[in-house]
């Protein structure tokens, strides 16, 4: 999973680089070139997002085939370990796509060259997000004997909670910490590559950075509310 997630980090950061470059030495002359680029990368998406909700649901299968077999030959530690593992990597697995699939979407919608591709694409995200609402809904297979609230349910987060020990609520806590850390930090220097993006290239990502900036200040307004002293 995190060879994963650096390689998507790294392709991210590659085509980024990529683009400023093309941008800063042809100008507006690399336009038919990056809308290829686009298209292609729109492509390699859908490719990926593809492979991964496969990949997931054959873990996910495998999973729920050895949760309902009694007889199988590993010892309950081990698979405590294996069924926790697998169902944080078919959670990755499906939750990948569906970001995938949508920016997939957004690049085939505006580029509109290809309708057939475009449907394709649609019925891609709401595969995965069929697949997504699987993936969560998995841990209820994992731990029957554990009282674990629907995804559906509107206070799912409370009941959750409620229904784990401390040790659980200490690594879910930590785990959340540290991704909402990260999240910061990648907002923070998103906008800063879209300033410079917006100088290079002459279009204004304003609205784009307007957005991030609320949604970085409504994350910390929201933490700060949470974590207060009651």
């Amino acid at each position: 999973m995190k060879f994963l997630l650096k390689m998507l980090l790294y392709a991210a950061i590659g085509f980024a680089a990529g683009y400023l470059t093309l941008e800063l030495l042809y100008g507006r002359n690399s336009e038919g070139l990056l809308e290829t680029i686009y298209f292609w990368l729109s492509i390699v998406m859908i490719v990926l997002a593809a492979a991964l909700l496969v990949y997931a649901f054959i873990r996910r299968k495998k999973l729920i085939k050895m949760t309902k077999d009694n007889n199988r030959k590993v010892d309950d530690d081990d698979f405590d370990v294996y069924s926790y593992n697998t169902f944080n990597v078919v959670t990755v697995a499906t939750a990948v796509p569906l970001v995938l699939s949508l920016m997939a979407l957004a690049i085939q919608a505006l580029a509109a060259e290809s309708p057939w591709l475009v449907a394709l694409t649609i019925v891609l995200v709401f595969v995965s997000m069929f697949m997504s609402f699987q993936a969560s809904a998995l841990v209820n297979i994992i731990y029957p004997d554990k009282d674990l609230p629907e995804i559906s349910d509107n206070k799912y987060a409370e009941k959750l909670f409620a229904a784990s020990d401390e040790g659980e609520i200490f690594i879910m806590a930590k785990a959340l910490y540290r991704s909402w850390t990260l999240t910061s930090t990648m907002l923070f220097f998103a906008i800063i590559f879209m300033i410079f993006y917006s100088f290079i290239t002459e279009e204004s990502q304003i609205f784009s950075i307007v957005i991030i900036g609320f949604i970085m200040i409504i994350s910390q307004l929201k933490y700060a509310y949470e974590i207060r002293e009651k």
